[in-house]
């Protein structure tokens, strides 16, 4: 036990020497252990760096191309947009531009075009404009106010068409009544002239009877004009009794001249003789309405030409212009239809009377030249189908009457029917024609006429003569009213 505790402490520091060397040669590993945990730590912390600064790096460069690929986008976008915003923009502009253009189109056309067509429907020869810009002229625009501009046409055209039947309906109705009428107190005024034989009163009767010729004459035209039968039926007559009879229904009648260029007795059938009376009467009236009072009186001649005869007045009147000429020739076209609505204010309803005629009988009638004291020459055609030559025995001309050219020399009988020759030619004949000769089945009526026209050299007459007088003046009248009456109802149709 001694030895044991006198070693102990040696054996106590060595072992301790042991354990603290132990502990160092530890502390030593440890150390190197962490120093190479620490090397390890920090070549992973430099490669986890060098990863981490590869990633950034990568990171950056993904962000950057994705960064430019953005702006690029969206500078693309950008630009798009921009691109539409501005065709947005130039379209409105246009839309604008469209718009106004086709308002001021309409407004032309409101303004404008249509009461354009609105004149040109009474005056044709005013036109009718187009389309205001010429870029609408072919587009959509353009043909669907062309196709209103025709629709509008057509129904300003049949509501004139309608709204002038009716008119000319009840004008038809009133001039017949107010016709019949006038005849009845022209029956009354020929029975007073028998009656009275007193100066004054005859002469009263003369003014009377004439106011009502002259009335007459324009109801029978305002009633022809609205397609009435002229009113009356006649016998075959001469022509220059036509002629006379016309001159003594207008007013200035002391103002017209006849001279007759007819070497036979050319006569009218009978449905031709009162619508030629009609038309003779209106040019006449034309002619003097126009003529200043103090000039040369209306020349009025007849004559036969190769197809037929024909009356020719010249008026040296103050002419034609030449609106009134076209006016003129339309209404006495035979293919113009007669609206009363087309004739003026006043209305100018001589050429449309006679136009009416025209078209119904098949006369020619023109007045586009001028006469030769620089008025107006009339010129009224009649063709042959409408004449014949009148036996002058059974029906001699009044006393009235133009007297023909120059008497021919006794005709031998012959049982051919003769023939009526006009004007000659080089030959002698080359205006010859052969018309119908027609004998009344009548005994010709036993006239009183005076020998000769003119006043009575007398100073003074006597009742008994003035009524004698004026009976032989009016013989030529009363043959008419004997043999034919006022027919409103039942006229003759052509």
């Amino acid at each position: 036990m001694t030895h044991i505790s006198e070693a102990g402490p040696w054996v106590l520091a060595l072992a301790m020497t042991a354990v603290a060397l132990a502990l160092a040669l530890l502390h030593l590993r440890t150390r190197r252990s962490n120093a190479a945990l620490r090397a390890e730590a920090r070549t992973e912390a430099r490669a986890a760096a060098g990863r981490y600064q590869a990633l950034e790096a990568d990171a950056r460069s993904g962000a950057q191309a994705a960064a430019q690929a953005s702006e690029a986008r969206y500078r693309s976008m950008e630009a798009a947009l921009l691109a539409e915003a501005q065709e947005a923009e130039r379209a409105r502009l246009d839309a604008e531009q469209q718009s106004g253009r086709i308002g001021g189109e309409l407004a032309y056309f409101v303004d404008t075009r249509l009461p354009a067509l609105v004149t040109h429907l009474r005056h044709r020869h005013v036109p009718v404009p187009g389309t205001q810009d010429p870029a609408l002229a072919h587009t959509e625009v353009g043909t669907l106010l062309e196709r209103a501009l025709n629709q509008v046409a057509q129904v300003i055209v049949d509501t004139e068409q309608r709204v002038d039947a009716g008119a000319q309906a009840v004008l038809r109705a009133t001039t017949a009544e107010i016709q019949a009428k006038s005849y009845r107190l022209q029956e009354m005024i020929e029975e007073a002239q028998f009656t009275f034989d007193d100066p004054e009163i005859a002469k009263r009767l003369v003014s009377m009877d004439r106011t009502n010729e002259e009335n007459l004459r324009q109801i029978q035209a305002t009633g022809v004009l609205c397609g009435a039968w002229p009113g009356l039926t006649r016998d075959d007559s001469h022509l220059g009794d036509i002629v006379a009879g016309a001159q003594s229904r207008i007013a200035g009648y002391q103002r017209v001249q006849i001279t007759s260029q007819l070497s036979d007795p050319v006569g009218v059938v009978a449905r031709a003789v009162e619508p030629l009376a009609v038309i003779v009467a209106e040019l006449l009236s034309n002619a003097v309405h126009h003529t200043p009072q103090g000039t040369r009186p209306v020349d009025v001649s007849l004559h036969q030409v190769q197809a037929g005869a024909c009356v020719v007045i010249d008026d040296p009147g103050v002419g034609m212009t030449d609106e009134e000429r076209e006016f003129a020739a339309r209404m006495l076209s035979s293919q113009q239809g007669v609206l009363l609505t087309h004739l003026g204010d006043p209305p100018r309803a001589g050429f449309a009377t006679i136009g009416r005629l025209v078209q119904q009988f098949g006369f020619t009638v023109t007045v586009d030249k001028p006469s030769s004291y620089g008025g107006v020459r009339a010129v009224a055609f009649i063709p042959d189908h409408l004449l014949m030559l009148m036996d002058e025995v059974a029906q001699p001309m009044s006393a009235m009457s133009p007297a023909l050219r120059k008497p021919e020399p006794p005709r031998q009988e012959s049982p051919a029917p003769s023939a009526a020759t006009g004007p000659a030619g080089p030959t002698g004949s080359a205006g010859a024609i052969e018309l119908p000769r027609r004998r009344r089945q009548r005994a010709a009526q036993d006239t009183d006429r005076p020998a000769q026209q003119g006043p009575d050299p007398a100073p003074a007459i006597s009742p008994d003569q003035a009524a004698q007088t004026w009976g032989a003046w009016q013989t030529g009248t009363m043959r008419g009213f004997e043999d034919a009456r006022t027919d409103q109802e039942e006229g003759m149709q052509p």
